[in-house]
């Protein structure tokens, strides 16, 4: 019987590109192609304006694509987490100045795994979906303590909230969003406890609660 040839070479071909393509899908899912543009764009701008603010967006964005093609396994260290999401914010705040005021209580000695990208979705949906849905932006504050029997997080805007519904959706599991997801995962991880405090208009409280005794810290 002949052997077709040049049709398991393309089969071949084509298998090894579909693998290609969904390996570079599980490196880099999380990077947002309107926010580089409009990055680049911001730092053009500061190159005749402010040619020193302009290197430091520059770095600021080079972290965050390091943080995004670096091939990691899906659970890393919050000091990670944490200066990914100073360098992000760092950026958004050069992009909108006044709307965008940012807040951080984090206490350095905390340091354990958590999900990838976990406290990051978080933040973008609160300034996405919250700050920068009211005219004048507002304030979002980033927290991480630890009390004596558990490690809190904490992300608080005062943006324009979401009703009572919605947040029973989330907590129920209904809302795949960001923080379902969450939830989900940091109770499989670490027996956690999601608190989510929100009023239309007034903005949106979301806590972690972590029990101290089921975290391996570095």
């Amino acid at each position: 019987m002949e052997i077709n040839t040049v049709n398991i070479v393309k089969k071949l071909t084509k298998l090894n590109n579909t693998q290609d393509d969904i390996e570079f899908k599980q490196i880099v899912p999380y990077i947002n192609q309107h926010f580089i543009f409009n990055t680049l764009n911001s730092i053009l701008a500061l190159c005749r304006q402010n040619s020193e603010e302009a290197r430091k967006v520059v770095i600021e964005l080079s972290n965050y694509l390091r943080f995004n093609f670096n091939v990691t396994d899906k659970n890393i260290l919050l000091h990670e987490e944490v200066e990914y999401i100073k360098s992000y914010l760092y950026i958004q705040k050069v992009r909108f100045g006044d709307r965008l005021n940012i807040e951080y209580q984090i206490e350095e000695d905390i340091n354990f795994l958590i999900p990838k990208n976990s406290l990051y979705n978080l933040i973008d949906n609160s300034i996405k979906h919250g700050i920068l849905k009211k005219t004048h932006g507002g304030t979002i504050s980033f927290i991480i303590t630890r009390e004596i029997k558990e490690i809190v997080i904490k992300i608080k805007d005062d943006g324009v909230g979401m009703d009572q519904c919605q947040i029973k959706k989330i907590l129920n599991g209904e809302n795949y969003g960001s923080t379902s997801n969450l939830n989900s995962e940091y109770k499989d991880l670490y027996n956690a406890k999601l608190e989510v405090i929100s009023t239309m208009i007034i903005g949106t409280y979301i806590t972690l609660y972590i029990p101290i005794e089921y975290i391996e810290f570095v």
